[in-house]
């Protein structure tokens, strides 16, 4: 029978000012071997979170598959699936993203259809409104993403991608706890002062600007933010330690600034050098909390989401 590959990058979203606006593809993975059968559904897992995992028909990304089949009128075959995972879960990073974008892709395969973009984020936007998360994990790239409400509950999205410049480079640090976005979109207040919100809508358009431009100094102005951060670091003081080094950057040469992925618990860092040094400063901050973690340099993934056909073994 033919095999499959299925590649979906992690991301990263927010970037500072951009909150539920703006999301970058990274280059840590969820790979799925996709191999149709007649009947019945046979799922093997590795990697993170394998152990937390659902291995039967209850499996979320083998659920996507199936919601998708029946939105479609259809009704899928049977499959052996083999899903390996680098992305941590529950660590703003994107894991729940990237199962979206990979269940709505075993259907693809097993149906032989491809879906158009607009029907893709249209079944995607069923299970998450996080569109700066999905949109970097099928596009890749940096992905401004617009999400529409259409009313009785279904949401559209529109997604533009730009590439992200080689120069900047990418570093992180994964501490050893989980944080659950709804508890830190919770910690957010209903209603913030005009003058907050002005702020984070100017320095939001010049993160665009200064990466159509190659004005990459500017990154650093644009990575500040007054609607999310300042509320959700406070939960976890290790968060704080981190952000802290935005006001000490002439310590550390190459540093653009650092923000915190997603909600969190991941933190990460842009820099035009040094990304192992900074990175290293970054954990010093969180295990001084004591709270262990551990760092990664990564690079932005530009090619998104790929569906590659295997020669059978």
């Amino acid at each position: 029978m033919p095999v499959t590959e299925i590649t979906v990058p992690s991301s990263t979203s927010n970037l500072g000012a951009s909150f539920d606006t703006c999301g970058l593809a990274l280059s840590l993975y969820l790979r799925l071997m996709v191999e149709p059968r007649p009947s019945g559904v046979e799922i093997t897992l590795s990697g993170e979170g394998a152990d937390l995992i659902p291995r039967d028909e209850s499996n979320f990304i083998w659920q996507v598959a199936n919601y998708v089949a029946s939105e479609r009128g259809q009704k899928l075959g049977g499959a052996k699936l083999h899903v390996d995972s680098q992305i941590p879960l529950a660590r703003g990073l994107g894991s729940s993203s990237s199962a979206i974008i990979a269940g709505i892709s075993v259907y693809e395969v097993l149906s032989g259809e491809r879906l158009n973009e607009e029907d893709f984020f249209r079944y995607a936007m069923h299970y998450e409104t996080h569109g700066d998360n999905l949109a970097p994990s099928y596009l890749g790239g940096l992905v401004l993403a617009c999400v529409r409400d259409e009313g009785e509950g279904r949401f559209s999205l529109l997604a533009v991608k730009r590439h992200w410049p080689d120069e900047i480079k990418i570093a992180i640090v994964i501490p050893d706890f989980e944080m659950e976005t709804a508890k830190m979109r919770a910690a957010l207040p209903r209603e913030i002062p005009l003058r907050d919100a002005i702020f984070n809508i100017q320095r939001a358009a010049l993160l665009q600007a200064a990466i159509a431009e190659g004005r990459y100094e500017l990154l650093t102005e644009a990575l500040r933010d007054r609607l999310h951060q300042p509320y959700r670091a406070p939960l976890v003081p290790a968060l704080s330690e981190v952000l802290k080094l935005n006001e000490e950057r002439d310590r550390f040469p190459g540093l653009l600034g650092v923000a915190i992925s997603g909600a969190g618990s991941t933190m990460i860092a842009f820099t035009l050098g040094n990304p192992a040094g900074i990175a290293k400063a970054m954990k010093t901050r969180i295990e001084a909390c004591g709270i262990s973690a551990r760092t990664m340099e990564v690079n932005v993934d530009n090619q998104g989401r790929t569906i590659i056909q295997k020669e059978p073994s």
